[in-house]
C-alpha cells in the first residue's frame, strides 16, 4: 500500500505539472536596471514527492548490500534574494529500506547479524543555501529552465527497525522508537517555469547523517570481527510543484533575464529615435515643414508658410499671401476685401484742404488774348493807343491779373536802344 501511495503521488504531481506547462510563459516587463528587486516576486512555497534510497549517487560504503527504493514527500519555502542566491527551508518525511540479500563484492554472501532494516523519517527540517545558474542569458530571451545546487544543515528525527536472523523484522533498533541527529543535505536540481505562478522542481539530494544509527546497523569491517563508527547517508529524488507568491503582474525574480530587460530598454529608445527621425522626414503637404512640427498639415500647394507650417499672412489681414493683392495693408486700412485690399481713411490734411476749397470763391481766369504792338519809334500812333485801351479795359475787369510786356528789338543799335527805353 505504501509503495502504491508514493507512486500515485509522484504520477499525480507530474500530471499536474505538465498540464500547467501548456500555459508556461515569461512576462518581461520594462523594469529599469539597477532599481533593486522590489518589482519582482521573490517568495515561493512548494510540495514534492519522490523516491528514497539508503545510498547516494557517489557511492561510498553501506551497511547493506541491497539498498531498496522507497517513498518520500516534502514541502519547502524559498526566498530569492537575487538572480544567484536563495535561502530555502525544507521539510521531508518518508521511509528507507535495505537488506543484505546481495552478495559481497568478492561474491560471498553477506552474513551479518542484521538482515534488513526499515527506517521511518518522522520529520526532517533544514535550511539550505541555493546557488542558481543561467539567469543572465545572452543566447535566449526567456529563462525557462534554471539549474541550481544547494547545501544546508538541519535536524532529522527517525525510527529505525531491523530484522535479525530468525527474529521479528520490525524490532526497534536499540529499543528506541525515535532518534534525532543533525544532518547535512547537499543537492542539485532544475526549476522549470510552467506559468506566471507555477514552477516545476526536479531535484536530487544526498543527505549525510551525523551518526551511525539511521539504518539500525553498525558498519561491519571486512573481517567481520568488529565495528567502526560510520556516518550513514541516504538520497531523495523528487518532483515538485512550486507556487510563486505575490502580485501576478510582477515577474518572478528566479526566471528574470536582466540582459533581455536591458536590451528591451535600449531597443525602446532606438525605436523611439527611429520614429522621430521618420517623422522628421515626413512632409505630407510639401510645404517644407515636417509633419512633426506642422500646425497646418494640409496647406494648399505653392502656398508660402511660416516656420510652423501655417499659411503666411504678412500683414495679418486674414487673407493668405498667396491671394493677397495688397501684400502689406496698413492696420488702419483694415478690414480688407476678399483680395486683401483695404480701404484707407482720408488723411486729415486732405479733409481740411477740401473743406477750405469748398468755401473759396474762385476768380475768373485772366485773359490771355493780348495783342502784339509793333513800334517804329517811341511815340504811339492811333492804332496802338486803341489796342492798349482795349487791354486796359480787360485789366480793369480783372484786378488780380497782371501782364508782362516783353520787347523784341531789331538788329540796329537805335532799335535796341528803343527797346531798352523805359516809358
Amino acid at each position: 500500500m505504501l509503495r502504491f501511495y508514493w507512486k500515485q503521488t509522484a504520477y499525480s504531481v507530474l500530471f499536474v505539472a505538465f498540464a500547467f506547462s501548456a500555459s508556461a510563459q515569461n512576462t518581461y516587463n520594462n523594469v529599469k536596471p539597477f532599481t533593486g528587486s522590489k518589482e519582482f516576486r521573490k517568495f515561493s512555497v512548494g510540495i514534492n514527492a519522490g523516491v528514497t534510497s539508503p545510498s547516494i549517487a557517489f557511492g561510498g560504503t553501506n551497511n547493506f548490500t541491497k539498498p531498496l527504493i522507497s517513498y518520500g514527500y516534502g514541502a519547502n519555502a524559498r526566498y530569492q534574494f537575487n538572480h544567484y542566491f536563495a535561502l530555502q527551508a525544507d521539510f521531508m518525511g518518508g521511509e528507507l529500506k535495505g537488506n543484505n540479500d546481495n552478495p559481497l563484492g568478492n561474491g560471498q554472501p553477506a552474513v551479518r547479524d542484521v538482515k534488513s532494516f526499515k527506517t521511518k523519517v518522522n520529520y526532517s527540517g533544514s535550511i539550505n543555501g541555493q546557488l542558481t545558474f543561467g539567469n543572465i542569458n545572452f543566447l535566449r530571451e526567456k529563462n525557462t529552465v534554471v539549474p541550481y545546487v544547494s547545501v544546508g544543515l538541519g535536524l532529522i528525527g527517525y525510527s529505525p527497525k531491523i530484522s535479525t536472523t530468525g527474529n521479528d523484522p520490525n524490532t526497534p533498533y536499540d529499543n528506541v522508537e525515535n532518534k534525532k541527529e543533525l544532518f547535512a543535505p547537499v543537492g542539485a536540481g532544475l526549476r522549470i517555469d510552467l506559468s506566471t505562478l507555477l514552477n516545476l522542481d526536479l531535484g536530487y539530494r544526498m543527505n549525510f547523517v551525523d551518526g551511525d544509527n539511521f539504518d539500525g546497523a553498525s558498519y561491519w569491517t571486512a573481517n567481520n570481527n568488529g565495528s567502526l563508527t560510520h556516518k550513514d547517508k541516504f538520497s531523495y529524488g523528487f518532483v515538485g510543484l512550486e507556487f510563486s507568491i505575490g502580485k501576478k503582474a510582477k515577474q518572478k525574480l528566479l526566471f528574470d533575464n536582466p540582459a533581455v530587460r536591458t536590451n528591451n530598454n535600449l531597443q525602446t529608445q532606438i525605436d523611439t529615435v527611429k520614429s522621430v527621425i521618420d517623422a522628421l522626414k515626413t512632409d505630407t503637404d510639401g510645404d517644407g515643414v515636417a509633419d512633426l512640427f506642422d500646425k497646418e498639415p494640409n496647406t494648399p500647394a505653392n502656398t508660402p508658410v511660416d516656420s510652423h507650417g501655417v499659411t503666411r499672412d504678412t500683414d495679418g489681414d486674414g487673407v493668405p499671401d498667396s491671394r493677397d493683392k495688397q501684400l502689406i495693408t496698413p492696420t488702419e486700412c483694415q478690414p480688407v476685401d476678399a483680395d486683401g485690399v483695404g480701404k484707407c481713411p482720408e488723411p486729415a490734411c486732405c479733409t481740411e484742404l477740401r473743406d477750405s476749397l469748398k468755401n473759396m470763391t474762385i476768380a475768373p481766369p485772366c485773359p490771355t488774348d493780348y495783342p502784339s504792338l509793333s513800334l517804329k519809334k517811341a511815340s504811339l500812333n492811333a492804332d496802338a493807343k486803341a489796342m492798349l485801351a482795349t487791354v486796359a479795359a480787360k485789366l480793369k475787369d480783372k484786378p488780380t491779373c497782371t501782364i508782362t510786356i516783353t520787347a523784341y528789338p531789331g538788329t540796329s543799335k537805335p532799335q535796341q536802344s528803343l527797346a531798352d527805353k523805359k516809358t
